[in-house]
């Protein structure tokens, strides 16, 4: 049970930003020909903000010929403008209104000839030049959302943490726990980059209500104490609900989107980065049972905390489905 109150002390010190998981904008400008350019801006779908605030600006020379707002299927807000540039995009290119709900855009710039030129622009850094070095793909800025992804969905965490629990109560060696561990992330990796790269779907719905099914599974057999699946075989069961848990990662990340030309590389960076979140939070879940001692008197607290929160998520989920 102490597992359980390790997890409750991360996750009450963790930021007040549970809910505002990190989306990035997809901004693509594309030569069509010597003079025009075409620009096209794909916001998040969960994006609330206010249109009239994101104001681009264009190089000097660029003059723009119009703008139009559309809303394809399974996509954000899509803004596009149309340029003309008679001496290219030889100058600073930028956005404006940057806000918490669209924190950053990545950028790419396609002439008709060489390579695509990627930046990632905040509100720290709004501008794009044209002089400057060539950029690569954005790997770091997907490995980065894939940490923020994991350490702010709650409920994948709590899945993480039902199978420490369970490790920690069965006494087995650490083996035991990277085993089971690393059966959840190669699970998890193989339906994110499926319905990432290849188009696999599931009801995102029924997905989370799996999600929540698959952590009052946990709940149950810490309450009850029985040797049920999950303590017999926790890397089994950890690799059938990870592959559930993968297609809810693809759904946080389809929000935000992948780069054109780049899919492969923000996706592999994007998965690496909730790896990473993951062993952070597992190594804090380690330091504060090993150094802090919670008190086993808080245990019962605990658990009926994390049973209650499950079962609430499943019962939300599942008449969300059903309705």
């Amino acid at each position: 049970m102490r597992a359980l109150l390790a997890a409750l002390v991360l996750l009450l010190a963790a930021p007040s930003a549970w809910a505002h998981a990190m989306s990035s904008a997809q901004w693509r400008v594309t030569q069509a020909d010597a003079w025009t350019w075409d620009s096209r801006l794909r916001l998040p779908e969960d994006f609330e903000g206010n249109l009239l605030s994101l104001e681009p600006h264009w190089p000097a020379s660029c003059t723009q010929l119009g703008e139009t707002r559309s809303q394809p299927a399974d996509e954000g807000v899509v803004l596009h403008w149309r340029l003309r540039c008679p001496q290219g995009l030889d100058g600073t290119l930028g956005l404006a209104g940057f806000t918490v709900q669209l924190p950053d855009a990545v950028l790419l710039v396609q002439p008709l000839q060489g390579e695509g030129r990627y930046s990632v622009l905040s509100a720290a850094r709004p501008e794009w030049h044209a002089d400057a070095h060539v950029d690569m793909p954005p790997v770091a800025h997907y490995f980065v959302l894939g940490v923020d992804h994991i350490l702010l969905g709650i409920d994948h965490l709590l899945f993480v943490v039902g199978l420490f629990a369970l490790w920690r109560r069965s006494g087995r060696g650490l083996g035991t726990l990277v085993g089971t561990l690393t059966a959840f992330t190669l699970a998890h990796s193989i339906t994110l980059a499926g319905a990432m790269l290849r188009g696999w779907q599931l009801p995102s719905g029924a997905v989370e209500a799996c999600i929540a099914a698959s952590i009052l599974l946990l709940a149950v057999e810490l309450a009850t104490g029985a040797r049920g699946l999950a303590q017999r075989r926790p890397a089994s069961v950890a690799f059938a609900f990870g592959l559930l848990h993968g297609f809810g990662f693809a759904g946080a990340l389809a929000e935000t989107g992948l780069p054109e030309q780049a899919r492969g590389w923000a996706l592999a960076a994007f998965n690496l980065g909730v790896e990473a979140g993951q062993l952070l939070f597992v190594l804090g879940l380690l330091a504060v049972v090993r150094l802090l001692q919670p008190q086993r008197r808080w245990a019962p607290l605990a658990l009926c905390a994390y049973g209650a929160v499950s079962a609430y998520w499943l019962i939300e989920r599942s008449v969300a489905v059903l309705g």
